[in-house]
């Protein structure tokens, strides 16, 4: 995937809710600085009606979009599922992504 600057015009922030589900065509990715916290990547989808979301990216996200040879077009399938936690202690965020490529 490439980095597309200009998809981040007009943008809203996907803030999920457990169970919730975001689909839409890969326009770009973006990394937004944080001067708290490590630079955050972003997926921007552009849904059915248009809008264009940004999704933040977790190093799950990351490598499933690798794993799937995600490309700009290709139509993405979010869902998360909400907050685990692992054997040790610690939470972290469930996800699940699809991607279909076009015909």
């Amino acid at each position: 995937m490439t980095e597309n600057q200009s998809a981040t015009n007009k943008v809203t922030y996907w803030q999920p809710s457990a169970g919730a589900t975001i689909a839409g065509i890969i326009q770009g990715t973006g990394i937004y600085k944080n001067l708290l916290y490590d630079d955050q990547k972003t997926l921007f989808l552009q849904e059915d009606n248009g809008a264009v979301v940004g999704v933040d990216l977790n190093r799950y996200l990351i490598h499933s979009l690798k794993q799937q040879n995600a490309a700009l077009g290709d139509f993405v399938t979010v869902t998360f599922h909400g907050k685990e936690q692992k054997n040790n202690g610690r939470s972290f965020n469930r996800y699940t992504l699809q991607v279909d490529k076009p015909a």
